[in-house]
């Protein structure tokens, strides 16, 4: 029988949640907003299988492939490439799955706000998988939907965090050649209670919200922004400086204990494709377009290989060296640090709701808007860029 102790041990992937043969267990919110797996003991039979399947309890710690291959690549239609978070690389690969009779399983903002994975067989539907979601996303039974498609023999495809990837290769148990898996290099998992809250307060003050784009690039790539659009035809975009989900992302305030101990952060891992952003493709090569944004990809595997020979028309694409492909992309080897008022911050949002606890670890609303504003200017005038080059350098 699973029992979380120590909650850096659970990555909320469902695996064991997915396997149970009796149904008894349910992912239940703790009072952070994160699930986690909860056994109704006198119908549990003791059969081991939550444990077998849990990926932090079987963790293998993956060794060096030589047949790992390393890319940079745009997707040439543009709007593909304005509508992803960086180059467009995951809708081809689901689009030939689609073409060979196939389905994908990929994350989706549902319209009532919700993070979760679903399943879909028509390409018109894969706008839903594009752009980041900065939430966790539930799985439910999706694990038990992609046996049963993968036992008919058709085409399946699944992308997730690497914990979710590594949780569904528990749940199957063994290798399947007609599943393709892709991870993205993920920095952490944001509470899905809190995102509740903040867009309980959103839709509230702002008016029912018509599309949420985490990694907007109306203002380009390289300053992608946070953008809400309202049914009344208002539009709300904020950098990492002032929008609020943002700033309490990216300050380690609201994310899974797990994710600052993350047993999966590797540069070679058990998936067919590994992608994440390329922000300093000057660096590989200068003629791809930094405003469009671009992908940096890992292939693990002759299948991916194989896959991507198939469909690298579809592309601009370079392949560049694997070793220097990773140098300096610390979130694929380094947990983030959680912030030391993270647990004040939960205990204040359960008892004095989401306004007042932003407003309480959040005041400093004037220099932030000031750096915004700073930002926006350089963005506007085409240096910031150049300077954040300069800087890193």
């Amino acid at each position: 029988m699973i029992s979380i102790n120590n909650k850096v041990n659970c990555c909320g992937c469902e695996a064991c949640y997915n396997v149970c043969p009796k149904n008894c267990i349910q992912m239940v919110s703790d009072n952070q907003g994160f699930l986690y797996p909860q056994v109704e003991g006198d119908r549990c039979i003791e059969c081991g299988l939550c444990e077998n399947v849990c990926p932090i309890i079987n963790h293998v710690i993956r060794e060096n492939n030589e047949k790992q291959r390393g890319y940079i690549l745009q997707h040439k239609d543009k709007e593909i490439c304005q509508q992803s978070t960086a180059g467009g690389a995951f809708t081809e690969i689901a689009t030939y799955v689609i073409n060979q009779g196939g389905i994908v399983f990929g994350v989706e903002l549902t319209e009532d706000y919700v993070v979760r994975h679903v399943g879909i067989e028509n390409k018109g539907e894969l706008v839903k998988f594009r752009n980041s979601k900065y939430v966790q996303s539930r799985i439910g039974d999706i694990f038990k939907q992609i046996k049963k498609e993968l036992l008919k023999g058709r085409q399946v495809c699944f992308s997730g965090t690497p914990c979710q990837v590594e949780g569904l290769r528990g749940f199957l148990g063994k290798e399947y050649s007609n599943l393709i898996l892709v991870d993205i290099v993920c920095r952490a998992v944001p509470s899905p209670g809190v995102w509740e809250k903040y867009i309980k307060y959103e839709v509230d003050n702002k008016g029912e919200i018509s599309s949420i784009r985490f990694r907007d690039k109306t203002l380009g790539y390289q300053y992608s922004t946070m953008q809400l659009k309202t049914k009344n035809g208002k539009c709300y975009r904020g950098g990492i400086e002032v929008q609020p989900w943002l700033r309490m992302f990216f300050s380690g305030m609201i994310i899974r204990p797990s994710c600052t101990e993350c047993q999966f952060r590797s540069r070679y891992r058990n998936s067919d494709y590994t992608i994440w952003d390329c922000f300093p493709s000057y660096k590989f090569d200068k003629s791809f377009d930094e405003k469009k944004g671009t992908t940096r990809m890992l292939v693990h595997t002759e299948k991916g290989q194989s896959l991507l020979a198939k469909i690298e028309e579809q592309y601009k694409i370079k392949e560049i060296d694997s070793d220097k492909i990773v140098e300096g992309v610390m979130e694929m080897l380094k947990s983030p640090t959680v912030n030391s008022r993270s647990e004040d911050f939960y205990k204040k949002i359960q008892l004095e709701g989401y306004e007042r606890t932003y407003k309480y670890f959040y005041h400093d609303y004037g220099i932030s808007y000031v750096k915004y504003l700073v930002r926006r200017i350089l963005n506007i005038l085409g240096i910031d860029t150049i300077l954040k080059r300069i800087l890193k350098h």
